[in-house]
């Protein structure tokens, strides 16, 4: 040994060299000694099945010098968790590093896993075999295992113009994200989703899944054999997450089966309006309430409502018909916006009308009637409401203030007796008659001219309450209420208003305006200030015409 030592450091006689050789010596072995090393959790797997990859360095080393970025074309992964760990064995240290990650191949075939170069080191390339995700011993990889999509309808078998309800159901298993389902279609087919969607979970096969249902109406728009392409539904799973990686997004689409259905003509003997159901229901209400459509009383100005309800099965409501009913001269109509809804698959229309008598008479309001084609006993049959017939009178009230004052006029056996003095004779008896007669003549005039005054502060009293009354519903925008009110208002107020016909015209028209504005199908407002200054102008006018009337009666003759 000491021949061999003395001839190595003969043969190192430079420094330099010498300098070199001890550096060498004093590097740590581990450096020299790194490896890099990568593997897998499987090496068979299906398509879009998640395994784990696992590439190690036994050195510490910058987290970011691992680029997974090579494994795009084949696979896809998630966010690699990475850890670093030391040891110290025996007086040894060792330093690790360690990258984590999901993968899932996106392909069937032979996929390759390339080599990483970490450092100077190099991981060796590995190879995946993946299969489809039907074949056996894969199917706990499968999409359908995890989402599912069913669809169903309630019959194969309608008439153009008539709809179906179409109801898809998806069962999801995992954890998704981004997803969204498409409506069917067909050619020949009208849809609309119906409602909102509804949830809940079940267990199936001891597994918890969450149930999403959504309805849609499919309208038949022409006649043949229809294949319904079912709703599809796409999404992104998320897998692989555990402590150790985030996870990966896989991509899942299902689709729901087509469905094949038959659309039957319209039959060519059918007459009028196309409306093909199981089912119509046509009702009415009145208010006031009728018990007898053959002959109601009411009065002139005094508003009645007809609220007519339309249920159809099985009919889109673009389909539901129009109601138009033709309503004599002799009546003012309102029409609102018919509202519409959908009620345990029917379609519900609902139309008010207010209908105002102009006139005293007898008004006949028409009935109405809806042809249909019943799908069921495929028979066409009729629906009808019956019309309602109105006695219509004048206010009572309304007449006595039309009425024109009585006239006051001596009695006539005052007249008489002024005539029939001929002769001295009798002139005491004569003179005893007149007086008397004159006397009953004055009380009754007295009494007459009380009955004027006490009338007179009735009427306006009576006045004042209608004023009133007519003030508070425009102030509270009820049109109703302000289109009775006014009527008696103005029948009452006939003698004095009717001496101001621009007035009155501008006061019959703002109420017809409040009227139309509040009725019309189209959003918008009326301002009742208009109307309230009016009927202050007219309030003023009636105080100025009653004054000098008062005044008068108490004044003595």
């Amino acid at each position: 040994m000491s021949v061999n030592k003395s001839n190595w450091i003969k043969k190192c006689r430079s420094p330099w060299l010498l300098l070199l050789t001890m550096l060498v010596a004093l590097l740590p072995l581990q450096a020299m000694a790194a490896q890099a090393e990568a593997t897998v959790s499987k090496n068979v797997v299906a398509v879009n099945q998640v395994f784990q990859l696992t590439v190690s360095v036994d050195t510490a080393i910058n987290p970011n010098s691992v680029d997974f970025s090579v494994l795009s074309p084949d696979f896809a992964y998630g966010q690699p968790s990475v850890s670093s760990s030391t040891s110290l064995i025996n007086g040894a240290m060792s330093r690790n590093t360690t990258w984590t990650l999901s993968l899932a191949a996106k392909k069937v075939g032979a996929a390759t896993i390339p080599a990483f170069k970490i450092g100077s080191s190099q991981t060796t390339p590995i190879t995946i075999s993946v299969l489809k995700g039907s074949q056996k011993n894969t199917a706990t990889a499968s999409n359908q295992a995890n989402v599912q999509v069913t669809a169903e309808i309630d019959k194969n078998a309608l008439y153009v113009g008539e709809s179906i309800n179409y109801r898809v159901k998806i069962l999801i298993g995992e954890q998704l994200s981004q997803a969204s389902l498409s409506a069917p279609s067909g050619d020949g087919l009208a849809v609309s989703q119906v409602g909102q969607d509804a949830q809940h979970n079940i267990v199936q096969n001891g597994r918890r899944y969450l149930v999403i249902t959504r309805n849609y109406q499919l309208t038949a728009e022409k006649a043949g054999k229809i294949i319904i392409q079912g709703s599809k539904f796409n999404g992104s799973a998320i897998r692989g997450a555990n402590g150790f990686s985030s996870g990966i997004t896989i991509p899942v689409n299902e689709n729901a089966r087509n469905i094949t259905i038959n659309i039957k003509p319209k039959p060519t003997d059918y007459k009028g309006l196309w409306l093909p159901t199981p089912d119509l229901q046509l009702q009415q209400t009145w208010q006031p309430q009728v018990s007898n459509h053959n002959d109601v009383t009411t009065k002139v100005g005094e508003p009645i409502t007809r609220t007519i309800t339309l249920r159809i099965k099985d009919v889109a409501q673009s389909n539901m018909p129009n109601v138009n009913l033709t309503y004599p001269d002799t009546v003012r109509i309102y029409n609102e916006k018919p509202e519409y809804r959908t009620e345990n698959g029917y379609s519900v229309m609902t139309l008010k009308q207010v209908i105002i008598p102009r006139q005293a008479g007898k008004v006949l309001l028409p009935p109405l009637t809806i042809n249909w084609w019943n799908t069921t006993t495929e028979k066409q049959q009729s629906s009808e409401i019956k019309g309602l017939t109105l006695n219509v009178i004048a206010d009572p009230t309304a007449n006595s203030q039309l009425s024109p004052p009585a006239t006051i006029t001596p009695p006539a056996a005052t007249i008489h007796s002024a005539k029939t003095i001929t002769a001295a004779g009798i002139w005491p008896w004569t003179t005893l008659v007149f007086a008397l007669l004159w006397l009953i003549t004055l009380v009754l005039l007295i009494k007459k001219r009380q009955q004027t005054v006490i009338a007179t502060t009735v009427t306006a009293t009576h006045t004042t309450d209608i004023t009133s009354m007519l003030e508070a519903a425009i102030n509270a925008n009820e049109p109703i209420k302000v289109q009775t009110y006014y009527q008696q208002w103005r029948q009452q107020q006939y003698r004095t208003i009717n001496t101001q016909p621009q007035l009155l015209q501008q006061l019959d028209n703002e109420v017809q305006a409040m009227m139309a504005t509040h009725y019309s199908p189209l959003d918008s407002t009326w301002n009742n200030q208009t109307l309230l200054a009016l009927l202050t102008q007219a309030k003023q006018l009636t105080v100025t015409k009653q004054a000098p009337m008062t005044l008068s009666s108490l004044d003595p003759q």
